[in-house]
Order: structure tokens, then sequence, then C-alpha cells
């Protein structure tokens, strides 16, 4: 197993961020690695608080989202901007719910006694002297090792279970501990093991609205969860199984699974789970890996001996973004939330639901070129499962068609502006945004492009119909969406005033000329250019202005040029999205102004927001950008001074605090500096920052779904494979390198080994 696949440490978690995450896309554990008391933080992707209805009594009526939306608009237009933002608040009135945690489960070997949570293994003590765990990315197995034996950890896929088997002395004695911060309604516990029902809160009341009092924690509507523990000790072995199942009846359906289904079946999954035995579930396990894990690796050893180690730990971070994903998303299930599937606290830092305004579509950046399927399909059900909550928004808060959703949303399908500031909540493109992803992930694929559209084009008509009805009459002739904001930042007026309201926002026009150019592309594809909805699209696309470039040679991000800006160096760079993660040909005066809107907001930023401007230096081929990001984002995120974006000890990226997104958001942008394929070529090497130098790549995959594999040396290419993964990818491909580009013919589904000497693809 190579280095960059597997995470080492010579001791035990003391705290949750050392701890190590599995998961098998429901299921995850966080391993904290004691061979005397394993700990294991429990979470399913399913148990949330409140239900789809929960919130209901408080959505803002159509009766009255008609005046405030009328009343605003004509507020603004009059240059009332303040005043007409203040008037849109009441267009959100409720929250989305949050992602719970299951429990803490300790499994204590010795006389059976409790132990503290931190209690380590010394490196001094002769029984533990070689201690040290290890987590396998590729497999998913997290193994400690000591001079009694091995401690093996997974979640299985095949058999839905947790699994930890550890050497048992004769004589020795063991202990099951379950705690959760939910309310406990039962408890069974005997020589066997161990069986506790769990009910989570009934609404869960946003973070910024107070602490846990704030909770409801009503028995009626709320989810409830069965943990079952299951024991055996065999051959000097001690095996341990641990089945969750909740009342988890769908995406946007009612969690109200009879209890006695619930219970019967996490009881047969742990009791089948331990019948199989240590090897056999480990065999299981490595034989149904989750889907395209072992497709794609990366290996970096850095140009020089000095910067082999950050190089390796860029590997790895490739690697562990890959592992996160995968391990968070199964489809028909949530996908990977803002903490993925790892959630300690009842109120986890904003809910750990869904961000929609980028952080959602960051997480499955690398689904489509980093081929993660179980991403992809898990995204797909969601928005499925939005769209129909979303048609009744859309319909109820904006008098429109087809659907939308707001900044935040959850697995019952909440699509309204939450209650709160208009700068994040009141922005209605989250469909837009939705779909333009989608469309990303099957450009990927190698699909037949009839085909992606045939299945793509009603998903589109509905968000370009929404998207149409939210236009206004805006200047010189232009069509602007109303309301609008840039997401998260905001603007001065020129009476002083702090507004974030504006109208055709930045980030607006792309996604409108994106969304709306792929449905009209597809109507034409098949045939059907003269559909209502794409013939309207067509039309408005003359009228919806390009990115636009200030007097000051920056992006526009709001409606007037010159603006006076709260945050000049704001983590949310929304309106450059064309550059990326948008797939369009560029102008140079457009790339110029990315790069000035770039340089003045600055390289500081939260995780995530470091992952984005990567992707974004590495789309203007900026490799000494890349290279300063880079060694932001792999820095250690605590300092004596407090806590700053970068890595934490178990290599969870800060925000602060934790958040997934700059985990996975990493993994897109690493593969953007390797391949780029939206200028209708292939692309290698094109930001090639130092600590890149020197690596290999396997499975990565370029527009339209084609698969590269490369060597290169000290910035040159020595190796090069391409293989078409669909009949939508066979056919001829320019592939470029530099300067220097050639044809290569895809015939079949066949890799094609490219010799670059000979073809002269050299940086």
């Amino acid at each position: 197993m190579s280095s960059s696949m597997t995470i080492r440490r010579p001791r035990p978690a003391s705290r949750w961020l050392e701890a190590l995450p599995l998961g098998n896309g429901r299921i995850g554990a966080m391993v904290w690695g004691d061979p005397r008391r394993a700990r294991f933080s429990l979470n399913d992707s399913t148990l949330w608080s409140g239900t789809p209805t929960t919130t209901q009594r408080w959505l803002t009526s159509a009766e009255d989202a008609a005046p405030i939306r009328e009343r605003a608009r004509e507020l603004f237009e009059a240059g009332e901007i303040a005043q007409a933002q203040t008037l849109l608040e009441g267009l959100g009135a409720a929250w989305s719910q949050a992602y719970q945690p299951v429990g803490e489960l300790v499994v204590t070997l010795g006389e059976g006694t409790e132990t503290s949570p931190a209690s380590a293994v010394s490196s001094a003590d002769p029984s533990t002297a070689d201690y040290e765990r290890t987590l396998d990315l590729a497999r998913g197995e997290h193994v400690v090792r000591t001079d009694d034996g091995e401690h093996l950890t997974l979640v299985s896929t095949a058999d839905e279970v947790l699994v930890h088997a550890a050497p048992y002395a004769p004589g020795t004695r063991f202990a099951l501990e379950l705690t959760s911060p939910l309310v406990e309604e039962q408890r069974t516990a005997d020589a066997d093991g161990l069986t506790v029902v769990l009910r989570a809160p009934s609404d869960g009341v946003p973070t910024r609205h107070g602490d846990m009092a704030e909770l409801a924690w009503e028995s009626d509507g709320a989810s409830r969860v069965a943990v079952v523990v299951r024991t055996l000790v065999q051959d000097e072995r001690l095996l341990v199984t641990c089945a969750i199942v909740t009342t988890w009846q769908g995406l946007g359906q009612q969690p109200d699974r009879p209890l006695a289904e619930v219970l019967a079946e996490a009881t047969e999954q742990a009791e089948s789970a331990l019948a199989r035995g240590e090897q056999e579930l480990r065999r299981r396990h490595r034989e149904a890996p989750l889907p395209g894990l072992a497709d794609v690796a990366l290996e970096l050893t850095g140009a020089d001996p000095s910067s082999t180690a950050k190089a390796e730990l860029l590997s790895t971070m490739f690697a562990f973004g890959r592992h996160l994903l995968a391990s968070a998303s199964r489809p028909g299930l949530p996908p990977a939330n803002l903490q993925g599937l790892w959630n300690e606290k009842v109120l986890a830092p904003w809910n750990s639901n869904y961000t929609v305004n980028i952080n959602l579509e960051m997480n499955h950046w690398a689904a489509g070129i980093a081929h993660v399927p179980g991403a992809a399909g898990a995204l797909e059900g969601y928005v499925a499962m939005l769209r129909e909550s979303g048609r009744e928004t859309a319909r109820r808060l904006y008098g429109a068609r087809g659907w939308t959703v707001h900044h935040n949303s959850d697995p019952w399908g909440y699509t309204d502006p939450v209650e709160g500031d208009p700068k994040w909540a009141t922005w209605p493109m989250g469909g837009l945004w939705l779909e333009r992803e989608l469309d990303s992930i099957a450009s990927f694929s190698g699909e037949d492009p009839a085909v992606i559209a045939e299945r793509r084009l009603p998903a589109l008509r509905e968000a370009a119909a929404f998207a149409l009805d939210l236009l206004h009459d805006g200047p010189h002739g232009t069509l602007v969406t109303f309301p609008s904001t840039s997401p998260e930042n905001e603007w001065i007026t020129a009476g002083g005033e702090v507004v974030s309201l504006t109208e055709g926002s930045g980030m607006d026009r792309w996604l409108l000329r994106e969304v709306l150019e792929s449905l009209v592309a597809k109507a034409q594809l098949l045939g059907r250019a003269d559909d209502d909805v794409a013939a309207r699209a067509a039309a408005a696309l003359e009228r919806i202005p390009e990115p636009r470039i200030g007097t000051d040679g920056r992006i526009l991000e709001w409606h007037l040029d010159g603006v006076g800006e709260v945050e000049p160096t704001h983590r949310h760079v929304s309106h450059l999205g064309f550059e990326y993660p948008g797939a369009q040909h560029l102008a140079p005066e457009l790339s110029e102004a990315v790069v000035r809107s770039m340089e003045a907001r600055g390289d500081e930023a939260t995780g995530w927001s470091l992952a984005w401007k990567t992707s974004l230096w590495a789309r203007l081929h900026r490799p000494d950008k890349v290279q300063d990001l880079l060694q932001l984002f792999l820095r250690p995120a605590e300092t004596a001074d407090g806590e700053r974006s970068g890595l934490y000890p178990n290599l969870f990226s800060a925000h602060p605090p934790f958040q997934i997104d700059g985990n996975i958001g990493i993994v897109a942008a690493i593969a953007e500096c390797l391949v780029q394929s939206h200028r209708g070529e292939i692309e290698l090497l094109p930001a090639l920052a130092p600590i890149l130098s020197t690596g290999t790549v396997r499975g990565l995959r370029a527009r339209p779904g084609i698969e590269v594999d490369m060597t290169w040396e000290n910035g040159t290419l020595t190796a090069l494979s391409l293989r078409a993964v669909g009949p939508g990818a066979v056919g001829t491909h320019r592939v470029r390198c530099g300067r220097q580009s050639i044809e290569v013919e895809l015939s079949d589904q066949s890799p094609v080994e490219v010799d670059p000497a000979l073809a002269g693809l050299r940086p």
C-alpha cells in the first residue's frame, strides 16, 4: 500500500479531532484507536432533527409574499435599498433541520471498569511499545498494531455494521458502554451485548438562536435510532458488531417507520454479522468496496528532498478527500453534509446541514473529474427530492413556475429562505447552482450526448422556468434577477448604508447563462428547439449580460460599479464562478479581470475558500499562486494564538471549525492542476506548482469521459494513457501539454498509450 493511501499515527486520539473517520455511505465512525478502551463516535447519515412538516406552520404564505416582493422592487428602483432589503426578510420565517450524532460506543478491555476518555497508551509502557494506528484509505480499514496483536475496525457496506476485532487473552474481561446526547427511550444489556433506542430532537433550532435549551425534544414527530451491539470471544479474539438503524423512510418522507421493524432489522444485522466471524467479515468488506474508491490514485514525490514531505502530504489529502466523499455518500440517502458524515454535536457548527450557496456544490466538484460515483448518485437523488418541495416554494414565494431552493436545506426538503440576514437568506438561485453541478458531473460520464440531454432536459427546463420568471427589465434593455445577492457579501451605498441586496448579481449572471445555454443546446440536440421554455431561454440569453468588468479592472459583483466594499477580502468568490467551476472558454480580458479580482480578494481564507481559490488559480494557469494557496491549506490549523484555516491533527480541514468541503474541494483543485478539459481539448499539467512537479496519477477523468493515466518528472510528461469510459467519448480528441498539441483517436474503450516524447507533448 502506497504511503499516500495510509494515514499513520503513533498514539491514540485524545480528542475528536485526532480520531480517524470510517464510513460506508450511511454509518460513520470516528475511531479513537486506544487498544485498552476502544472508542467509536457514531453517526448515521439519516439521523436528523425534525421532519418534513416541523416548520411548515412558520412559512411565509403566498398572500404575504406577493406584496413583500412588489413593494421591495418599488423601493429598490427608488434607491431605497436598505428598506427594500429589510422588507425582504419577511420571505424567510423558518429554518432547516440539524444533522445529529448517534453517540459514543466504548469497548473496554481489562477489568471492565471505566477509564478516562483521554487515556492514551504511553510509548514508555513496555506492553505497548510497538503501538501504531493506521487508516487504510483504499480499503477503509483502521488498524491498531501493538505487541499484543492487531486491533481491526471497519464499517462494512456488505454487512451494514461497524466491526471491531481485538486480541483477547484468556482471563481478560471486557465491558460495553454506549452514551448519547440524545434522549434514551430503551436499553437492554445482557451477556450477548447491548440494545439501545434513542430519540432525536423534534426540532433543531439553528445555532444562531441559542444553546441546546432551545432544542425541542417532543416525542411526537421525532426520529428514533436503534443501536444493537453484539459480541463474541473466539480463538483469543474479541469480535464486536454494531448495527445502527433509524426510522428513516426516505428523502423528503416522514421518519415514522415502526420502531419494532427498526429493532428487528438492527438485531438481525448485528447477529448475522457476528455469526460470519472476523475473517469472513473482512473478506466481504474487501469484496464490496465503496464505488470508485480504488479507480483513482495520485502519488507526488516532490522535486527534491526538501519538498518530499509536503508533496506526500498533498497526495494523502487527495486520497483522504476521495475517501471522505465516498464514505459519506450513498445513492438514495442524504449526500455529504457540511461535516460529511461525522458530527459529534447535537448543535453542530452551522447545524451540519446543507449550505447550498457553495458548500453542497463544492462537496461534489470532485465527483466527476476524480470519479466518486456514489456521491454523484446521492446528489442526483437529493436534487430530485428538492425539485418536488421547491416547486411549492417557487409558486408560493415568487408566483413562479419551476423550482427553487435557498441558502440552507436538509433531507426533509426545506427550500424556503431561512429566517435571518438577507445577505445569505435572500438567495433563490440554489436550483440553478445544483442543476449546473449535475450537468458538470454528467459531462465526465462518457455517455452519449443525446442520452445525457434526454435525461437532463426536464430538470433544466424546470430550473430555467423559475429563473425566467425571476427576471425583470434592467438598464439598457437587459434582464436582471430580483431579488438578488452575492452570497454572504455586502456593499456600501452612496449614502453609507451597508446592504447586500442587488439586482442581477455577478453570480446570478453566470449561473443564468450556463443553465440557459445548456438547456438551449440540449433542446437543439434533441430537435426540440421550439420547446416553449427553451425558446424563452434563447431569447433571454440575448439580454442577460456577460460578466462585466468594472472601472477598476475587476469583475463586477454588484449591479453598480465603484461601490464601497465592507470586506474586500471576503471568503466567497461567487461572482468569479464562470472561471471555475464554470466550463466556458473565456476571452483574455475576462481572465485578466478575474486575476485582478483574485488579487484584491487576497490569499488568506477559510479552508473551503482556499480550495476554491486554488481551483481558480489553476484555471488561470498560475502555478505560482497555486503553490501559495496549497501551502496555506496544508499548514496546521491550531496555533498558539488560536485557530485558522489549515489542517487539524486528523487532517480534517478547518473553516475553522471543521467543515468537510475544504477536504473534498481540494481534491477537485489538485485535479484541475493536472487535467483541464473545459476548453474543448484535454490539457495536461496546466498549473504544475512546484509541490506538484513530479508524480503519477491514475484514473482522472477529462470531458467527455476520458480516463487519464500519466507520469511526469520535474514538470516533464513521461508517460500517458487515455481511455474512453463510454461510447460518448469514443472519437478523436485534441490533447495539449504546454504549447504542443496532438490529436488522439479513441476507437473503442481500450486504453491508448501515447509516447510524450514522440508526440512532442512537453510543457
